[in-house]
């Protein structure tokens, strides 16, 4: 349980609202699912999908591991490339340019071809490279997704991939990729994907060096027994996970030296990160009670998932001042800091609130810091357990910085947060317990 005491010190700093993340949780994740694949298959790798968090800190944690990352775009590359040398890097994503082809082959990263757009932008540097070796993003319309990504194995666009590919100087299919994914079908979701692209590969060996079978992600992480019963299927455990693939990839792999690549990103991440904000306000209105938080839905939930977040009041405790006999549990609407009506981050939830409390919205690890827009209120911090701050929340100079259009602002104008002096203190916070 956090305590009251260490959150309001960090607000007093970062701000009213902020990520606390467990570095720790994310090194259990991330080791505990590679070691029970390797149990089964040796030559497993997992690679940490980047999309699901990019935060720096986890980064620089898969690099102390000897982990690999998997990203999707340019930026995404360019992220990990800080921390991690190009051949623990694989490079997804729909759109790769020559000039990102080049750079990522150059260096020695898997790349993944995703069409036939990248076919044509890989002929027109294969002059320039001695080899190219590449892998296929393939496609099983018969699956329960159909997918838009990837090259269709059934209506003769892996075939004609592989034609054009055969008249490329250089070029070698040595990776087949799949993540179109079920999470309904629990552990048999991964299963049919490798049997699909072992299959693949067994028929393509005699003339492709096929040497990895690339199976994705969508695994489910740990999480606790509220959050799994939202869902309308069994919740595997990662344990659960990497048995069922394991055993599969033993089963059908096409060679004795193929290697297995998994690629979660959820699963790593999602219970390692919690989001803080402070009571602002509580009011009651004619429909009830509502207490105002300084975050927002695009915060606590920006997918828009069905599955309600994991909450958690802490109190400035019974002995404070404000708290009185009037101060019982009762049903709040938690609503955000943003001007709009449809800003409601819990329609009802139970506690004894007041000014300067804290909510705690449990694992907000995946696809929440990154997929925040700078819209009205922008990005938060993050801090660690510890209290070091891994993250300064966004404001005017971070969000405008991109723009071509500045205003000087009047020195006598300038906050004081932006005096050298101010500066040098954020840059090296480090709050303790």
């Amino acid at each position: 349980m956090v305590e009251h005491a260490f959150l309001d010190e960090i607000a007093r700093e970062v701000g009213d609202s902020f990520y606390l993340f467990d570095e720790a949780a994310f090194r259990r994740n991330y080791l505990g699912l590679r070691g029970r694949l390797r149990e089964h298959w040796p030559g497993t790798d997992v690679a940490y999908a980047l999309k699901a968090n990019y935060m720096p800190a986890l980064v620089a944690c898969v690099a102390d591991m000897q982990g690999q990352v998997e990203v999707v775009s340019r930026f995404e590359y360019d992220v990990a490339r800080r921390f991690l040398p190009a051949e623990r890097i694989i490079y997804n994503g729909p759109i790769k340019r020559e000039a990102d082809l080049r750079l990522a082959l150059e260096a020695g990263s898997q790349v993944n071809l995703d069409s036939f757009a990248e076919l044509e932008a890989l002929a027109r540097i294969a002059g320039a490279l001695p080899r190219m070796r590449v892998g296929l993003r393939l496609n099983f319309p018969s699956s329960q997704l159909i997918s838009r990504f990837g090259f269709d194995v059934e209506n003769g666009e892996l075939d004609e991939a592989l034609t054009r590919l055969e008249a490329l100087p250089g070029a070698e299919v040595v990776a087949l990729h799949c993540h179109a994914t079920c999470r309904a079908l629990g552990v048999e979701d991964p299963v049919r994907r490798i049997r699909r692209l072992c299959e693949v590969a067994t028929r393509l060996l005699p003339d492709h060096p096929i040497e990895t079978i690339n199976i994705g992600g969508g695994l489910l992480g740990e999480m606790p027994a509220s959050l799994r019963s939202q869902f309308s299927f069994p919740v595997p455990s990662l344990e659960e996970y990497a048995d069922a693939i394991g055993e599969a990839f033993v089963h059908h792999r096409p060679s004795a030296v193929t290697r297995l690549v998994v690629e979660p990103g959820v699963s790593m991440v999602a219970n390692t990160m919690c989001l803080a904000a402070r009571v602002m306000e509580v009011r009651q209105r004619r429909d009830g009670w509502q207490a105002l938080l300084d975050t927002s839905i695009n915060a606590v939930n920006p997918t828009r998932s069905s599955v309600a977040p994991l909450l958690e009041a802490v109190s400035v405790g019974a002995v404070s001042a404000r708290r009185d006999e009037a101060s019982q549990p009762q049903s709040f609407k938690l609503v955000g800091n943003t001007c709009m009506e449809h800003d409601v981050i819990c329609e009802e939830f139970t506690a004894a609130l007041q000014v300067g409390d804290f909510v705690l919205a449990k694992n907000r690890g995946a696809y929440s810091l990154n997929y925040t827009p700078p819209f009205i209120v922008p990005a938060c911090g993050v801090v660690d357990l510890e209290g070091r701050v891994l993250k300064r929340a966004d404001g005017d100079a971070s969000i405008l910085a991109s723009y071509t259009q500045q205003l000087e602002v009047p020195r006598a104008s300038q906050p004081a947060s932006n005096n050298k002096e101010n500066a040098d203190h954020e840059h090296s916070l480090h709050l303790c317990r």
